[in-house]
């Protein structure tokens, strides 16, 4: 998945709570298909 402008992601881990919002969305060409990972190691998941 291409990261987007605006978009939030949030770590599910309650203890952790760490979330982030994309600055700069990746280029159109972009062809990830990746969820962000957070610095506990878990996967974020897109909030909203």
């Amino acid at each position: 998945m291409a990261l987007k402008t605006g978009e939030r992601y949030r770590c599910p881990d309650e203890n952790c709570g760490c979330e982030i919002e994309v600055a700069k969305g990746a280029p159109p060409t972009c062809e990830g298909n990746q969820s962000p990972r957070c610095c506990c190691g878990k996967e974020m998941q897109k909030v909203g």
